[in-house]
């Protein structure tokens, strides 16, 4: 899905304003090239580092966070209050998803520039530290932060609120409150177009600032979608994101909280 995403977004696609492909034709020309089906899996060591040490910093943050949040808040008039739990979701979701940009920006990075012009994960790491440095490693950070800080709120947010109001109780319940969540969370597309555009940037070979400060920005980066794709190219690559988001909030949303109560 990632390989899917990144190939329908990249910055080579913008530049020749061609409109993008639906899913199932990228999917066959990955397909049909030279490494075939392995090609939907290079880079997968930078993802699995990406997952192990994100996935680690987002339980860690997110869990404190939300289980400091349903504590009583004590107010300055006296007595306490405590948070609703759809917004105490919200918050928490936003402080891990903000922390886990840290390690993902790099990662991500490399994930990207090995599905969008193929080669190995350490290849792109050695152009990208060759003619960038250190800045080109973490280009298209602050989409990373935005990306992942609105993802985490959104998914850990519309849970709590679905949880209780689709009636059904126990295990299944709770999968389907954390696939709506994802689903939902789905609105921050744009986030991620732009981090794709953003980070492409860092490994493009027709990149015409060698010393990496290209990126435009979060804002920038996505005012130039625009221009060139109109405000549905904010939105490439929406079906696979849904379901890369649903799988990933039923298991650092859905799973933890069964596990926890447990």
């Amino acid at each position: 899905m990632e390989h899917i995403n990144a190939n329908k977004s990249s910055k080579q696609q913008q530049q020749q304003q061609k409109p993008p492909s639906n899913d199932f034709l990228i999917l066959q020309r990955i397909l049909n090239s030279d490494r075939g089906i392995a090609a939907l899996w290079s880079g997968c060591s930078a993802r699995m580092v990406e997952g192990f040490f994100s996935g680690a910093v987002l339980l860690t943050a997110k869990e404190a966070l939300r289980k400091s949040f349903a504590k009583p808040i004590p107010f300055v008039f006296g007595g306490t209050k405590t948070l609703p739990p759809n917004i105490a979701g919200f918050l928490s979701g936003a402080g891990g998803g903000a922390a886990q940009a840290i390690i993902m920006a790099p990662c991500s990075l490399l994930v990207t520039a090995t599905a969008a012009n193929g080669g190995s994960v350490w290849d792109a790491a050695k152009d990208v530290w060759c003619n960038h440095g250190l800045r080109g490693v973490y280009s298209g950070s602050s989409a990373v932060a935005a990306r992942q800080a609105t993802n985490w709120a959104s998914r850990q947010g519309f849970t709590e609120l679905i949880r209780p109001r689709i009636g059904i109780s126990g295990i299944g319940g709770e999968i389907l409150a954390g696939c709506l969540g994802g689903t939902l969370s789905a609105w921050n597309t744009p986030f991620e177009v732009a981090r794709i555009e953003s980070q492409s940037n860092s490994f493009s070979k027709h990149s015409s600032d060698e010393d990496g400060s290209n990126d435009e920005g979060l804002f920038g980066t996505m005012s130039g979608i625009v221009e060139r794709r109109g405000i549905g190219g904010l939105y490439t690559g929406l079906i696979p994101r849904i379901g890369q988001a649903c799988y990933q909030t039923v298991f650092l949303v859905t799973i933890p909280r069964i596990l926890d109560a447990s």
